[in-house]
């Protein structure tokens, strides 16, 4: 009888190990670490000049790049300007086409940015008061997909001031005489500028979402994440987290080249290409992260796909404008009318399977918060329980 009773016993407390074990399992993968490493200012000056320098390359090379798919068409459509139009050589279409699918796509960016889920941040802080000090505690709280939002919501945003700036000049300035005025200088600096700073939010989404997928696969060292190939635990390649900083000096350096009149072509939408051939770094890192990262969230192939697509989709208009106004007998109305249908797709192509990546973020959250929830009550009761026994 005493034996059984030792079976009983024994049999009783190996289910509360195991359940203990278990429970502890789910908390360790339930609590990510937070792998944001803090950057000196010396490690901050370096991203930047990094992002200044390749900023510099790459405009060199945006500038002789449609010379060489098209040499050509190119040589007869990029006259460089600088903001000093010439009669003879400008082209500017001032047709109803033109400027109304720029307001289509405004609405659309508009659309995009107003259907992103609404996330969380706030800040609480709680003071500690002592006879000798007083200790502030700040309490941050915010949803797992509030960064990649407002990011995304921001390279929308570049989309969106793009095309109803781009539109008005359209619409408003149908001369070459009302285009050497002050004003429209401005707004074609917020059409192209615009374009030239969207690699900012582009390549910081990417490093978000990296930064995300290093911390979910609880990789351990943090210093690692700057180096080019990394493992995880299972032996899986993560790709490498390109520093913040190094996407906001990119950006601003191939925006001061625009305000500076660098990226200024006798057909002023010829600049507009010049400087989506400066998206090409922070396009092809956003097509890495859907192809290889956040590989344990719930993110569709569809998704993956779709979203890959999106990116390169305005590749092909590179060659094509040239090509388009040179050997066809198209009106600028409708070369015009097309790049925006073009562009209307890819946009909205991005802006939704980035959508999809954020809700699929909040799942992930969602679900992993659940199971911590549900082990600490496990625990709670497995415990209570032994000391019963």
């Amino acid at each position: 009888m005493c034996s059984s009773d030792s079976i009983v016993q024994t049999k009783e407390r190996d289910e509360v190990l195991s359940s203990n074990h278990t429970n502890m399992t789910m908390k360790q993968h339930a609590k990510r670490p937070s792998l944001r490493p803090s950057h000196s200012f010396s490690e901050v000056s370096r991203h930047m000049f990094t992002g200044t320098l390749l900023s510099l390359l790459f405009f060199v090379f945006a500038s002789y790049m449609p010379f060489f798919l098209a040499p050509s068409a190119a040589e007869a459509t990029y006259h460089f300007a600088s903001y000093d139009y010439d009669v003879d050589l400008t082209h500017f279409d001032n047709s109803v086409w033109t400027w109304a699918t720029d307001y289509v796509l405004a609405l659309a960016m508009a659309a995009l940015i107003w259907s992103f889920p609404k996330t969380k941040f706030s800040c609480k802080k709680e003071e500690k008061r002592s006879k000798v000090s007083t200790t502030t505690t700040t309490t941050t709280t915010t949803s797992v997909s509030h960064v990649q939002v407002v990011r995304t919501q921001a390279m929308l945003m570049c989309y969106l001031l793009s095309v109803v700036a781009g539109g008005i000049a359209h619409q408003f300035y149908t001369t070459i005489e009302s285009r050497t005025h002050w004003s429209f200088r401005l707004l074609w600096n917020i059409c192209v500028g615009t374009v030239a700073a969207a690699p900012a939010f582009m390549g910081s989404i990417a490093t978000e979402l990296n930064h995300l997928d290093w911390e979910f696969r609880s990789i351990q060292s943090s210093t690692q994440q700057y180096k080019l190939i990394s493992f995880d635990k299972q032996g899986a390649v993560v790709l490498p987290c390109v520093p913040t900083w190094f996407w906001v000096a990119y950006a601003i350096c191939s925006t001061s080249i625009v305000i500076w009149g660098g990226m200024s072509y006798q057909r002023p939408a010829a600049d507009i290409f010049i400087a989506g051939i400066m998206q090409a770094p922070s396009t092809f890192y956003v097509m890495a992260i859907f192809g290889y990262g956040l590989l344990r969230h719930p993110i569709s192939n569809w998704t993956r796909i779709w979203g890959t697509v999106g990116f390169i989709l305005n590749a092909p208009l590179l060659p094509m404008y040239p090509l388009l106004v040179q050997y066809t007998d198209w009106s600028l109305a409708s070369v015009n009318t097309l790049l925006h249908c073009w562009l209307l797709v890819s946009w909205s192509t991005q802006g939704l399977c980035l959508r999809s990546i954020a809700l699929a973020l909040e799942k992930y959250e969602t679900h992993r918060k659940g199971g911590e929830s549900s082990g600490s009550k496990t625990e709670g009761t497995s415990a209570q329980e032994h000391k019963t026994n």
